[in-house]
């Protein structure tokens, strides 16, 4: 074996010769499949949000619709009203202008027997005195007045 007065015998140092560097890995098919899949559940979850968004506001649509339609079915009703109370109204005017023009007729009718009117007050004034020429006079009177 070996002596202790020889030198020991030491390997000879290793040396590395540099390569290349080692390509990067790809990821693994696994790693592939769990980015899929989140991927996919993030666009599961979202249109979920959308789809329950959409039917909240379709029924909040449907609310709005049946509230314009009553609107507008009592606006009709106001229009209908409207509509005959503006034809009565027409009606009303007729009618007062119908009575207007009877009055002036009528005031005109007056105004012409006034004369008529003032003599046959004076007959009576003159029958209580009682002369039958007064009352003739008075009569004339009436008959001139009057015609």
């Amino acid at each position: 074996m070996t002596d202790d007065d020889s030198p020991a015998q030491v390997p000879p140092p290793i040396t590395y010769v540099a390569g290349p560097p080692p390509p990067p890995a790809e990821p693994t098919r696994s790693r592939k499949r769990v980015v899929l899949w989140a991927v996919a559940v993030v666009l599961l979850l979202a249109t979920a949000g959308f789809v329950t968004l959409w039917i909240l506001e379709r029924g909040d649509h449907k609310a709005s619709v049946d509230q314009l339609t009553t609107a507008r079915a009592d606006l009709d009703g106001v229009k209908a009203k409207v509509a005959g109370l503006e034809k009565r109204h027409v009606d009303t005017e007729g009618r007062i202008k119908i009575a207007n023009d009877e009055r002036q007729k009528l005031e005109a009718d007056a105004a012409a027997a006034k004369p008529c009117a003032e003599a046959g007050r004076e007959l009576i004034a003159t029958s209580t005195d009682g002369s039958d020429r007064a009352i003739a006079a008075a009569v004339r009177l009436i008959r001139a007045r009057c015609e």
